[in-house]
């Protein structure tokens, strides 16, 4: 039995990087994509850290990319990917996190903007127990080129942490959030032990004024 949940977001959280940045790279590097799309990439992956954009919309563009492909594909092309490339970017900081909490009773959660597929072999490698993230919308082993429910960024990921702690009888003030940009202020408000990880230069500033911990990964 659990006693409380720690929530971590992914990129620049548990990974010291963007885990959609190094799957374009793979993508690249597997011939699958051209030096245009891996440059346009890795300009929108920077974009998105710091909130320069329509978020959203970008991504619901992406998604319609997969329509009609089967998921079968994305799951071997991630298994893959990590291994080759992603498992070297867990921060050592994030693991030894992680395995404190789970050591102290707690379930460890990953909750991310990332999709599902993106989160699935970081949630197995660190023996996490559970993951809430966007997902795509498979019908019939296919993708329809549609978000399954809605993306989780920003407020949302407040509104899903919250959900999780009703169903599972946690209490949000015992609550743990690990995160690093400033799109996660609303999460990071809420629960009991905030903690921005190598914050960027806006959540840092907020962090010192409404003294949340920081720390450097």
């Amino acid at each position: 039995m659990h006693s409380y949940v720690a929530f971590f977001d992914l990129d620049h959280t548990i990974l010291d990087t963007s885990s959609a940045r190094l799957y374009i790279q793979y993508l690249h590097d597997e011939g699958m994509i051209g030096r245009f799309d891996l440059t346009k990439g890795i300009f929108l992956s920077i974009l998105h850290r710091f909130g320069f954009f329509a978020t959203e919309d970008v991504i619901k563009k992406w998604v319609m990319k997969y329509k009609g492909k089967p998921e079968r594909e994305t799951l071997e092309h991630t298994v893959l990917w990590f291994n080759t490339i992603v498992k070297s970017h867990i921060r050592i900081g994030a693991f030894e996190e992680i395995r404190r909490h789970r050591e102290n009773g707690a379930r460890t959660v990953i909750l991310s903007a990332s999709t599902n597929y993106g989160c699935q072999p970081v949630k197995e490698y660190l023996a996490m127990d559970d993951i809430i993230s966007t997902k795509l919308e498979v019908r019939n082993g296919i993708f329809t080129g549609n978000l399954d429910g809605d993306y989780c960024y920003g407020p949302v990921k407040l509104v899903k942490a919250m959900e999780y702690c009703i169903r599972h009888n946690f209490d949000m003030e015992n609550a743990w959030y690990y995160g690093d940009a400033i799109a996660d202020v609303h999460i990071l408000d809420r629960v009991g032990n905030p903690v921005c990880v190598s914050p960027d230069r806006t959540l840092r500033r907020v962090a010192k004024k409404r003294g949340w911990k920081i720390v450097q990964w």
